[in-house]
């Protein structure tokens, strides 16, 4: 019967006593209120004991509390340990814990039986012969074990007091009630932990697989954008840069050359030497279309044998020099197949846009503009390649 029943039933106890059996109540009330208002999310596990032991030993007359977890080692080791001494200290950690096997002592008796150790008076009790210091040895400790919700063993809760007999039944009964919201606690934050984790991991998968579909992506569209042969940029590129320079031309009235190049009797080398030879002379054409243009230029491969290019900035004075510059470059390169020489040449179709030539809304647009190259190219052919044509909007002009 516990001394709360026992008060109740005893029609000759003194007020006094009642008064004092209510303000035990109340104490053991105000500790279990405590202990269910801890916030599970503290830092670590550590704080969270140290919180539900504090709450212990405020409002209730006990010397000190200790918390012994089974570790990865199967051993009971004390990781938090508060006295009345110490309730506002931030002290956790303790300098060299205590531990216990499983069985051994009233702790590890606590762990091994799954039942609540009461001992009454540890001076006389050979489970505290070990102790170095007799002085240190308690007058009356209670070991608790705490369980998961899954009956899972989490550790050991460690009550004791300087007196022999000082635990009472109401203090049995409130440490059963006691520890069981403390291992739901635990189990809770462990849970919580567990999740964040599983979160935290899933998250790092997501935002690596995002990287990679990312990486991906970019390489596929930069490989849209590339002509695998010659490393040139390719006609779709052409069409999505292409408007931004007609947008600053019609903005900034800015000039530009728009050059249509093709390789004069390219399918009689491939036919001669094989296309084999005529990627390499493909290749051969593109390295030096990139050393004539600048970094502000744009440069494709269009299909085949014929390139384009776009000189920004440039009038139509200037961009037939770049032209022949590029003419004469690619009469320049000389391959050899079999110790025999081969050379070849390109003819050019030009078409500038000046800054003062259309207004804003006469502008003609991109494939206009492809076409009055075209037409200059088709020219320069007619008139025996290896040549410049300029298209002026009004004629051909051969250079």
């Amino acid at each position: 019967m516990s001394q709360f029943s026992a008060g109740m039933q005893n029609p000759v106890l003194a007020g006094l006593g009642m008064q004092d059996l209510l303000v035990d109540l109340v104490n053991a009330l105000s500790a279990v209120k405590q202990l269910s208002e801890i916030d599970y999310q503290v830092d670590d596990e550590k704080s969270l004991i140290r919180q539900a032991l504090a709450s212990l030993i405020q409002y209730q007359d006990m010397e000190r509390c200790s918390f012994f977890i089974l570790d990865d080692g199967g051993l009971l080791t004390n990781i938090v340990g508060i006295s009345i001494d110490e309730l506002n200290e931030a002290k956790i950690d303790n300098p060299a814990p205590l531990r216990f096997k499983i069985g051994e002592g009233l702790i590890g008796a606590a762990a091994a039986s799954g039942i609540l150790q009461h001992c009454q008076n540890c001076r006389d009790d050979q489970r505290f012969e070990k102790i170095a210091n007799p002085k240190q040895t308690p007058g009356s400790v209670i070991s608790v074990p705490v369980f998961t919700l899954n009956r899972n063993l989490i550790g050991v809760l460690n009550v004791s007091h300087p007196e022999v007999n000082f635990f009472t039944e109401w203090h049995i009964r409130l440490l059963e009630v006691y520890k069981n919201i403390l291992g739901q606690l635990i189990t809770t934050r462990r849970l919580v932990q567990h999740m964040e984790q599983q979160i935290a991991s899933r998250t790092a998968e997501l935002e690596s697989l995002v990287a990679e579909t990312n990486q991906l992506k970019d390489h596929f569209a930069s490989m849209s954008m590339h002509d695998q042969l010659t490393g040139l940029h390719n006609r779709r590129f052409f069409y999505d840069q292409v408007e931004v320079v007609i947008a600053h031309h019609k903005r900034y009235k800015n000039s530009f050359c728009l050059l249509v190049m093709d390789i004069d009797h390219f399918k009689v080398i491939n036919d001669r030497f094989g296309h084999l030879f005529g990627d390499q002379v493909l290749i051969g054409v593109a390295n030096a279309l990139k050393r004539q243009v600048r970094s502000s230029d744009i440069l494709v491969r269009f299909g085949g044998e014929e390139f384009v290019a776009i000189f920004t900035n440039t009038r139509g004075d200037n961009g037939k020099t770049f032209a022949e510059r590029i003419r004469q470059e690619i009469k320049s390169l000389q391959w050899f197949v079999d110790e025999e020489p081969v050379n070849l040449t390109m003819s050019i179709g030009l078409y500038c846009l000046n800054c003062d030539m259309y207004a804003p809304q006469q502008i003609p647009d991109i494939d206009q503009m492809i076409n009055y190259a075209d037409n200059a190219l088709y020219k320069a052919k007619e008139n025996g390649r290896d040549q410049t044509v300029v298209f002026d909007g009004s004629g051909l002009e051969a250079g």
